[in-house]
Protein backbone atom coordinates (compact mmCIF):
# COMPACT_ATOMS: atom_id res chain seq x y z
CA UNK A 1 0.00 0.00 0.00
CA UNK A 2 1.12 3.22 -0.91
CA UNK A 3 -0.04 6.24 1.02
CA UNK A 4 -0.32 9.99 0.02
CA UNK A 5 0.44 12.32 2.90
CA UNK A 6 0.20 16.15 1.78
CA UNK A 7 2.14 17.95 4.75
CA UNK A 8 0.55 21.49 5.21
CA UNK A 9 2.92 22.51 7.95
CA UNK A 10 6.04 21.78 8.74
CA UNK A 11 4.85 21.26 12.77
CA UNK A 12 2.36 19.25 11.89
CA UNK A 13 3.95 15.80 10.66
CA UNK A 14 1.94 12.51 10.17
CA UNK A 15 3.40 11.42 13.58
CA UNK A 16 1.30 8.57 14.79
CA UNK A 17 -0.21 8.32 11.37
CA UNK A 18 2.65 7.73 9.48
CA UNK A 19 4.36 5.18 11.77
CA UNK A 20 1.29 3.16 12.61
CA UNK A 21 1.34 2.45 8.26
CA UNK A 22 4.90 1.88 8.30
CA UNK A 23 4.03 -0.71 11.34
CA UNK A 24 1.88 -2.36 8.93
CA UNK A 25 4.24 -2.54 6.29
CA UNK A 26 2.82 0.76 4.03
CA UNK A 27 5.21 2.89 1.56
CA UNK A 28 4.80 6.82 2.24
CA UNK A 29 5.13 9.90 0.56
CA UNK A 30 5.37 13.27 1.85
CA UNK A 31 4.74 16.47 0.05
CA UNK A 32 5.73 19.65 1.89
CA UNK A 33 2.77 21.43 0.35
CA UNK A 34 3.46 24.84 1.19
CA UNK A 35 7.18 24.96 -0.21
CA UNK A 36 6.38 22.26 -3.03
CA UNK A 37 8.81 19.47 -2.63
CA UNK A 38 8.95 15.68 -1.49
CA UNK A 39 10.19 15.85 1.97
CA UNK A 40 12.42 12.26 1.65
CA UNK A 41 14.26 13.50 -1.45
CA UNK A 42 13.81 17.13 -1.81
CA UNK A 43 13.13 17.36 -5.01
CA UNK A 44 10.89 19.91 -6.32
CA UNK A 45 7.27 18.41 -6.09
CA UNK A 46 3.76 19.54 -6.20
CA UNK A 47 0.79 18.47 -4.88
CA UNK A 48 -0.15 15.36 -7.75
CA UNK A 49 -2.94 15.76 -9.92
CA UNK A 50 -4.28 12.60 -10.48
CA UNK A 51 -4.33 9.53 -7.72
CA UNK A 52 -1.92 7.43 -10.26
CA UNK A 53 1.01 5.44 -8.26
CA UNK A 54 -0.98 5.95 -4.82
CA UNK A 55 -3.80 4.09 -2.98
CA UNK A 56 -4.90 6.28 0.01
CA UNK A 57 -4.59 10.03 0.63
CA UNK A 58 -3.90 11.84 3.84
CA UNK A 59 -4.14 15.65 4.08
CA UNK A 60 -2.76 17.42 7.54
CA UNK A 61 -3.49 20.46 9.33
CA UNK A 62 -1.80 23.41 8.73
CA UNK A 63 -2.10 27.39 10.23
CA UNK A 64 -3.78 28.56 7.14
CA UNK A 65 -7.50 28.45 6.14
CA UNK A 66 -9.38 27.00 3.20
CA UNK A 67 -10.75 30.56 2.17
CA UNK A 68 -7.06 31.43 1.54
CA UNK A 69 -6.46 29.87 -1.56
CA UNK A 70 -5.73 32.74 -3.45
CA UNK A 71 -2.01 33.30 -1.36
CA UNK A 72 -2.02 29.25 -0.91
CA UNK A 73 -2.50 27.32 -4.37
CA UNK A 74 -2.07 24.19 -3.11
CA UNK A 75 -5.36 24.27 -1.50
CA UNK A 76 -7.25 24.51 -4.45
CA UNK A 77 -4.80 21.69 -5.44
CA UNK A 78 -5.48 19.61 -2.42
CA UNK A 79 -9.15 20.17 -2.87
CA UNK A 80 -9.18 18.42 -6.47
CA UNK A 81 -6.72 15.75 -5.44
CA UNK A 82 -9.61 14.62 -2.74
CA UNK A 83 -12.34 14.17 -5.05
CA UNK A 84 -10.36 12.08 -7.12
CA UNK A 85 -9.33 9.82 -4.51
CA UNK A 86 -12.98 9.73 -3.55
CA UNK A 87 -14.34 9.45 -7.29
CA UNK A 88 -11.48 6.41 -7.42
CA UNK A 89 -12.86 5.19 -4.48
CA UNK A 90 -9.67 5.42 -2.17
CA UNK A 91 -9.18 6.10 1.33
CA UNK A 92 -9.11 9.48 1.87
CA UNK A 93 -8.53 11.35 5.59
CA UNK A 94 -8.39 14.67 6.25
CA UNK A 95 -7.36 15.80 9.57
CA UNK A 96 -7.68 19.76 11.28
CA UNK A 97 -7.45 22.09 8.57
CA UNK A 98 -7.36 18.92 6.11
CA UNK A 99 -11.09 17.95 7.33
CA UNK A 100 -11.76 21.51 6.14
CA UNK A 101 -9.85 21.19 2.85
CA UNK A 102 -12.75 17.80 2.43
CA UNK A 103 -15.68 19.46 3.50
CA UNK A 104 -14.97 22.03 0.83
CA UNK A 105 -13.89 19.97 -1.78
CA UNK A 106 -17.46 18.57 -1.50
CA UNK A 107 -19.06 22.55 -1.52
CA UNK A 108 -18.99 23.08 2.02
CA UNK A 109 -18.26 26.16 3.83
CA UNK A 110 -15.55 27.04 6.08
CA UNK A 111 -15.39 29.96 8.53
CA UNK A 112 -13.80 31.53 11.57
CA UNK A 113 -15.39 29.57 14.14
CA UNK A 114 -16.04 33.16 15.73
CA UNK A 115 -18.04 33.97 12.34
CA UNK A 116 -21.01 31.66 13.90
CA UNK A 117 -20.24 30.48 17.24
CA UNK A 118 -19.56 31.66 20.95
CA UNK A 119 -16.00 30.12 20.56
CA UNK A 120 -12.76 31.67 18.33
CA UNK A 121 -10.79 28.53 18.94
CA UNK A 122 -10.51 24.67 20.33
CA UNK A 123 -7.18 23.81 21.95
CA UNK A 124 -6.19 21.39 24.17
CA UNK A 125 -7.71 17.79 24.97
CA UNK A 126 -11.40 18.20 25.05
CA UNK A 127 -13.96 15.16 25.09
CA UNK A 128 -16.08 14.01 22.23
CA UNK A 129 -19.65 13.50 21.38
CA UNK A 130 -19.84 10.46 19.18
CA UNK A 131 -22.96 10.08 17.08
CA UNK A 132 -25.36 7.15 16.85
CA UNK A 133 -23.78 6.78 13.42
CA UNK A 134 -20.34 5.89 14.76
CA UNK A 135 -21.57 2.73 16.87
CA UNK A 136 -22.18 1.45 12.99
CA UNK A 137 -19.01 2.65 12.09
CA UNK A 138 -16.48 0.40 10.66
CA UNK A 139 -13.54 2.71 12.04
CA UNK A 140 -14.74 3.88 15.17
CA UNK A 141 -17.59 1.75 16.29
CA UNK A 142 -15.78 0.81 19.18
CA UNK A 143 -14.32 4.18 20.90
CA UNK A 144 -14.59 4.99 23.89
CA UNK A 145 -17.45 7.84 24.89
CA UNK A 146 -16.36 10.96 25.98
CA UNK A 147 -12.62 10.32 24.51
CA UNK A 148 -10.59 13.48 25.06
CA UNK A 149 -8.69 14.10 21.88
CA UNK A 150 -6.34 17.38 20.98
CA UNK A 151 -7.84 20.17 19.58
CA UNK A 152 -6.00 23.42 18.48
CA UNK A 153 -8.09 25.33 15.36
CA UNK A 154 -10.11 28.63 15.02
CA UNK A 155 -11.98 27.53 11.63
CA UNK A 156 -14.72 25.12 11.44
CA UNK A 157 -16.67 24.00 8.56
CA UNK A 158 -20.98 22.95 7.50
CA UNK A 159 -21.34 19.84 6.54
CA UNK A 160 -21.08 18.84 2.91
CA UNK A 161 -24.58 17.00 1.30
CA UNK A 162 -24.75 13.39 1.99
CA UNK A 163 -22.39 13.02 4.87
CA UNK A 164 -22.97 11.28 7.93
CA UNK A 165 -21.50 13.18 11.22
CA UNK A 166 -19.41 11.25 13.44
CA UNK A 167 -18.54 12.91 16.23
CA UNK A 168 -20.03 16.61 17.90
CA UNK A 169 -19.16 19.25 20.29
CA UNK A 170 -21.38 22.04 21.81
CA UNK A 171 -18.83 24.69 21.16
CA UNK A 172 -18.14 23.17 17.50
CA UNK A 173 -20.57 21.15 16.26
CA UNK A 174 -19.12 19.59 13.16
CA UNK A 175 -16.12 17.47 14.71
CA UNK A 176 -16.18 14.30 12.13
CA UNK A 177 -17.53 12.96 9.23
CA UNK A 178 -17.78 10.09 6.61
CA UNK A 179 -18.59 10.88 2.99
CA UNK A 180 -19.74 7.23 1.32
CA UNK A 181 -17.48 4.60 2.93
CA UNK A 182 -13.66 5.33 2.19
CA UNK A 183 -13.33 9.24 3.01
CA UNK A 184 -13.03 10.67 5.97
CA UNK A 185 -12.79 13.85 8.15
CA UNK A 186 -11.78 14.83 11.41
CA UNK A 187 -11.21 17.95 12.75
CA UNK A 188 -8.82 16.92 16.12
CA UNK A 189 -5.27 16.00 15.46
CA UNK A 190 -5.42 12.36 15.51
CA UNK A 191 -2.03 12.11 14.20
CA UNK A 192 -0.11 13.79 17.42
CA UNK A 193 2.84 12.56 19.52
CA UNK A 194 4.40 13.90 22.41
CA UNK A 195 7.15 15.27 20.21
CA UNK A 196 4.52 17.00 18.28
CA UNK A 197 3.30 18.36 21.03
CA UNK A 198 6.30 19.78 23.08
CA UNK A 199 6.70 21.96 19.69
CA UNK A 200 3.21 23.31 20.01
CA UNK A 201 3.42 23.97 23.32
CA UNK A 202 6.85 26.13 22.29
CA UNK A 203 4.26 27.89 19.50
CA UNK A 204 1.49 28.57 21.70
CA UNK A 205 3.39 30.20 23.91
CA UNK A 206 4.76 32.46 21.11
CA UNK A 207 1.25 32.89 19.51
CA UNK A 208 0.20 34.34 23.05
CA UNK A 209 3.44 36.27 23.73
CA UNK A 210 3.42 34.35 27.08
CA UNK A 211 6.06 32.26 28.74
CA UNK A 212 6.66 28.50 27.69
CA UNK A 213 5.80 27.82 31.28
CA UNK A 214 2.59 28.28 31.28
CA UNK A 215 1.48 26.94 28.51
CA UNK A 216 3.21 23.66 30.31
CA UNK A 217 1.51 23.77 33.23
CA UNK A 218 -1.90 24.12 31.61
CA UNK A 219 -1.47 21.23 28.59
CA UNK A 220 1.23 19.00 30.45
CA UNK A 221 -1.99 17.07 32.69
CA UNK A 222 -3.85 16.60 29.96
CA UNK A 223 -1.20 15.19 28.12
CA UNK A 224 -0.34 12.46 31.20
CA UNK A 225 -4.15 11.90 30.91
CA UNK A 226 -5.44 11.65 27.47
CA UNK A 227 -2.27 10.84 24.81
CA UNK A 228 -1.80 7.66 25.57
CA UNK A 229 -5.82 6.72 25.27
CA UNK A 230 -5.75 8.80 21.90
CA UNK A 231 -2.76 7.31 20.42
CA UNK A 232 -4.26 3.85 20.85
CA UNK A 233 -7.65 4.92 18.95
CA UNK A 234 -5.63 6.46 16.30
CA UNK A 235 -3.61 3.47 15.39
CA UNK A 236 -6.69 1.93 15.62
CA UNK A 237 -8.41 4.17 13.23
CA UNK A 238 -5.38 3.96 10.67
CA UNK A 239 -5.31 0.20 10.60
CA UNK A 240 -8.77 -0.12 9.95
CA UNK A 241 -8.74 2.91 7.71
CA UNK A 242 -5.99 1.67 5.60
CA UNK A 243 -8.11 -1.80 4.83
CA UNK A 244 -11.18 0.09 3.66
CA UNK A 245 -8.66 -0.15 0.23
CA UNK A 246 -8.78 -3.92 0.14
Amino acid sequence: MHILYLVNALDSPPGVLLDEAARMGARATQIDTVNGRDMETGEARGVPGAADGFDALVVLGGVMGVYEAERYPFIEESKRLVRRFHDEGMPVMGVCLGSQIVASAFGAPVYKMSEKLEEDEEWGFVPQTWEAAAARDPLLHDVAPGLRTMHWHGDTFDLPDGVTRLATRDACPNQAFRLGERTYAFQFHLEVTREILDGWTTLRAKALDLPRAEIEKLIKPQIEASLVAQEDFARRVMRRWMALSD
